[in-house]
């Protein structure tokens, strides 16, 4: 079975490609997906732990990257520690990928294509999050959870033995609501990850938290507990956007250890929609009372 799924794997080119191949030659699998298993069989010969700072993770190959050793950053949570090791997996079976390298936290969050080097760490990162988290399971299990909620994420976290912000990413990229995570610590934005469908927000990397955000006023919340949704203005979050009305903004959050946050935003768009039908109806009333 080694022998046919290498030569299936060697047939791939792209993140995708890799897990109907996978997944084809496990179908007994079950959660959380067996990482370590996985690289041993495609011949990963070491996942080893290795004491440095300056990396979250590392691929070392032969010339022909026919064999490797994958490293992780020591004394890192196991939910973090299978990401990296995914990441790294991703490297050794994507052909375009070279064999020997070193990777970055910062690399295991890229999702940019603008450079040939941001390319490969978020094909690396689609390779890890879809083997984790593959598609099929975890849109399913957001099906049966409903709309979006932190404590969904904590949910599947668990499930999927995955990091909440890897989970988080995850839920962006499947979930159909228009909804978006903010990541922050000690009240600093370190990244945003809106849907496609979710207005402009007009907060990015390095911005304090806007004010007028429910998520300040969570410093009392105990750590790991969400709060209660809050209605918040659109133009707390969001871009002005002088064609149209800002929706409301939904906001939750969850304070995590370190002074680490994630806030969710949620935008009930059917809510919405009908709340811009019936101003529409009430200013065309309007004018027609006016021009009497």
């Amino acid at each position: 079975m080694t022998t046919e799924l290498l030569m299936d794997l060697a047939d791939c080119r792209f993140p995708e490609q890799l897990h109907t191949v996978i997944f084809r030659h496990h179908p007994q699998w079950s959660l959380p997906v067996p990482v370590d298993e996985l690289a041993n069989t495609v011949n990963i010969t070491e996942i080893r732990e290795l004491d440095d700072d300056s990396f979250e993770g590392a691929l070392v190959t032969n010339p022909n990257k026919t064999q490797g050793v994958i490293f992780y950053k020591a004394r890192v949570r196991e939910e973090r520690r299978r990401f990296t090791v995914a990441h790294e997996l991703g490297h050794f079976l994507i052909p375009s990928h070279s064999g020997n390298r070193n990777c970055t936290a910062s690399d295991l969050r890229e999702l940019r294509r603008d450079s040939d080097h941001r390319r490969r760490e978020a094909e690396a990162n689609r390779f890890a999050a879809g083997l984790l988290m593959p598609r099929d399971w975890f849109s399913r299990d957001l099906d049966q959870l409903g709309d979006a909620d932190v404590t969904h994420v904590q949910t599947l976290a668990k499930k999927y033995r995955t990091s909440l912000e890897a989970t988080s990413n995850r839920y962006i990229d499947l979930t159909p609501d228009a909804c978006a995570f903010v990541f922050s610590k000690e009240g600093v934005i370190r990244y945003v990850r809106p849907t496609a469908n979710f207005p402009r927000l007009a907060v990015k990397y390095g911005n304090s938290l806007p004010s007028g955000c429910a998520s300040l006023r969570a410093k009392s919340q105990p750590v790991r507990i969400p709060t209660s949704w809050s209605e918040i203005d659109g133009s707390v979050w969001l871009e002005t956007d002088r064609e149209r009305r800002l929706p409301k903004v939904l906001e939750q959050t969850v304070r995590q250890s370190n002074g680490f946050q994630i806030t969710l935003l949620f935008i009930d768009e059917e809510a919405t929609e009908q709340e811009n039908e019936e101003t529409e109806l009430d200013e065309s009333w309007a004018i027609r009372f006016s021009r009497r």
